[in-house]
């Protein structure tokens, strides 16, 4: 082998690796960043993947005011002259009361009377009947020296149609505008009732208990109905607020 023979096998034996030595490539070149491009490099940018979530709907923001139905007060109940409770608004297609009182007393001439139906009425018609209520106790005692112990009272809120008709106007009973009574328990133990007792004689003192309790109503109540309007009424009074005429001042006493 010639002298330039072994110096080339000396220097290609130099440069390659030995054995196990890994052979090092060089480095990659850096990417370009997206703003070194010139802006929209018309490649979308991704961003990096994460856990697998679930999408949860978020609430609709509150405004943080509730839910409310409007009602009135009653000063009488307020101050202790009716005894009740107010009630949830009533709505029966063409029936309804918006401030209804289940009204289980009235306060007469300093003492509670108790009805016994627990009738549900607005406050005006409650008011009406206390105030009518004091007028029919005051009679009772310069007359027949007794007191009312208890109304015996009817439905207050019914939602039905007048006198039970299948096509008409809607009774003011559905409005809660109106009460029956169908007798009067007195202080004394005796009962005096509409239906046994308005067709006594008329000297009776019964009788006459229930022709001025009638005539009372007449000038606190718009409608006022008891047997002599028709057979619907021969066992009770009905009394209402039901308005009459364009001024809602006429009145029906029958």
């Amino acid at each position: 082998m010639t002298r330039i023979a072994v110096l080339f096998s000396l220097v290609l034996f130099t440069a390659m690796p030995t054995i196990g030595q890994e052979i090092q490539a060089e480095p990659p070149l850096p990417q370009p960043r997206p703003e070194e491009l010139g802006g929209d490099n018309g490649v979308e940018e991704v961003p990096l993947a994460g856990p697998e979530t679930t999408q949860v709907d978020k609430p609709e923001p509150q405004t943080g005011e509730l839910e409310r139905v409007y009602q009135a007060a009653c000063p009488p109940l307020l101050t202790g002259s009716i005894i009740g409770q107010m009630v949830s608004p009533l709505s029966e297609g063409s029936c309804g009361l918006q401030s209804p009182i289940a009204v289980s007393g009235i306060v007469v001439n300093g003492r509670e009377i108790p009805l016994s139906g627990v009738p549900v009425t607005n406050c005006t018609m409650a008011t009406a009947l206390a105030d009518w209520a004091g007028e029919v106790d005051a009679y009772a005692v310069a007359v027949l020296d007794t007191e009312i112990e208890s109304l015996v009272t009817g439905p207050g809120y019914t939602c039905r149609l007048r006198n039970g008709a299948d096509t008409g106007f809607v009774s003011e009973h559905g409005l809660g505008n109106a009460i029956d009574i169908t007798a009067v328990d007195l202080v004394d133990g005796s009962t005096i009732s509409v239906l046994d007792d308005w067709r006594a004689l008329p000297a009776q003192p019964e009788a006459k208990f229930l022709g001025f309790a009638h005539s009372a109503a007449c000038g606190r109540f718009t409608t006022v109905l008891g047997p002599e309007a028709n057979s619907e009424h021969e066992d009770h009074f009905h009394f209402d607020l039901g308005c009459h005429g364009q001024s809602c001042t006429a009145q029906i006493c029958e």
